[in-house]
């Protein structure tokens, strides 16, 4: 069985599911603090055949969405700093002003990771203390990190050196084409980490103590899930993870793993596709003109009259709303209409999820197949470390890209492989059983 649980600060929901069956529900509200919600959850969820539990999943979005962020070193690696203001790389409101020192350090490489300056080491190392100082975070962004991590490498090296204590994200994690997009996720990266370290030590602590043999992972906004210690390295993925678990558990409620879903609610209509039950997704979660967030999340786009009709793709209706009185808007007929929390339903429900994401050169098809061959291996044994079933782990998505830009021979290779296992189905008394449904 498996247990999702969305936590917040004095507050959290909780569901126990075996399979598709939901066992129990759980919420508590006006707790003293998130540690605490998430214990009389949990403990309220352990009188119910907690002994047959095998996984905890959580969502930890609204956490990482409420707190404050924390203040950020910023490391820029290029061969110059901006020659002129209009130039340089301006971070979006939501992480400006915790960016409280902003360094410049000579070094970067080109797209086929050739180093265009060599890296300033000795400058840096002389300026590392004055640097860190009252800075526990250091976000580390370098032209050409899609090809190559040596210089941002290095450079967290020497700060480590300087200072075991700091943490460091570093923009070769976190694939975009745009220096400006890699920048804002680092920094904004850097700043969830403290957080992010705090929630998995608590919530791995807490899970373990009511559910001694269970394995705590939380959920990402591409509607699969991760191994919990990673929360304290990349907590940019735990960002916004409630638009993909929904379309999870949507297509988990109306039996239809493949194809579109629309979804209607009080203040929207939004619409997505899933394949083998996951949200099909995008690499840059959009800002309008601001900075773009380099995570691959789930492709959800607000429904209007103009949206393009697919005559040969299921389409489900799901009607969220309270109340049902009048219609749903542009004529759409309701598949199903459901009170369940469809979001922690998939966030109990989801599989364990990992990408690939990186440039290679290619001189011909033969290389094409190899690179992208290797690719595949390497996110589907990602997944099978984390926890995922070796014989039904399978790729998800498999694309190859050429940039333009006059670069032949280099492609962008983008992969994702997802555990296919049916969630852990454990047989239940009679009285117990409560399938799933609208």
């Amino acid at each position: 069985m498996r247990i999702g649980l969305r936590v917040e600060d004095g507050a959290c929901q909780g569901v126990m599911m075996a399979g598709q069956t939901k066992v129990a529900e759980v919420s508590t509200r006006d707790a003293a603090s998130l540690s605490d919600a998430a214990e009389q959850t949990l403990n309220a969820l352990s009188t119910t055949m907690g002994a047959n539990v095998g996984e905890i999943i959580v969502d930890v979005g609204r956490v990482l969405s409420s707190r404050p962020l924390s203040n950020v070193a910023v490391i820029r690696i290029s061969p110059r700093p901006p020659a002129d203001v209009f130039h340089t790389s301006k971070l979006p409101r939501i992480v400006e002003g915790i960016a409280t020192r902003i360094m410049h350090v000579r070094g970067g490489h080109d797209i086929r990771a050739h180093e265009l300056a060599k890296l300033d080491l000795a400058t840096f190392e002389r300026n590392v203390a004055s640097l860190v100082q009252g800075h526990r975070n250091v976000a580390i962004t370098a032209l050409g990190a899609n090809s190559t991590d040596e210089h941002e490498a290095r450079i967290a090296d020497a700060i480590l050196a300087h200072d075991s204590d700091v943490r460091i994200s570093i923009s070769h994690d976190f694939f975009a084409n745009a220096f400006r997009d890699r920048d804002f996720t680092t920094t904004l990266n850097s700043a969830l980490m403290e957080t992010g370290e705090y929630l998995a030590v608590c919530l791995e602590q807490l899970g373990h103590r009511y559910f001694p043999g269970a394995k705590v992972s939380f959920v990402k906004n591409d509607g699969g899930r991760a191994s919990i210690s990673h929360l304290a390295v990349r907590p940019v993925h735990a960002l916004h993870p409630e638009p993909a678990s929904q379309l999870v558990g949507l297509a988990l409620l109306s039996g239809q793993a493949d194809g579109e879903i629309i979804v209607g609610s009080e203040h929207s209509v939004r619409a997505g596709t899933t394949r083998d039950g996951l949200p099909t997704s995008t690499s840059l979660l959009r800002n309008v003109y601001e900075a773009s967030l380099a995570t691959n999340a789930a492709a959800i786009e607000k429904y209007t009259a103009y949206h393009p009709v697919q005559p040969l793709t299921p389409t489900t209706v799901v009607d969220l709303r309270l109340d049902r009185d009048g219609p749903l808007p542009f004529g759409l007929e309701p598949s199903f209409s459901t009170q369940d929390d469809a979001a922690l339903i998939g966030c109990a429900t989801a599989p364990w999820t990992a990408w690939i994401d990186r440039l290679e050169n290619v001189a011909s098809k033969e290389d094409l197949q190899r690179v992208q061959r290797i690719a595949e291996e390497d996110a589907k044994s990602i997944v099978v470390q984390s926890g995922g079933s070796p014989v039904l782990t399978r790729v998800m998505e498999a694309n190859s890209y050429a940039l333009p830009y006059g670069n032949p021979g280099i492609v962008r290779v983008r992969v994702q492989a997802a555990d296919n296992s049916e969630p852990g189905i454990t047989a239940l008394p009679a009285d117990c059983q409560q399938r799933v449904k609208a």
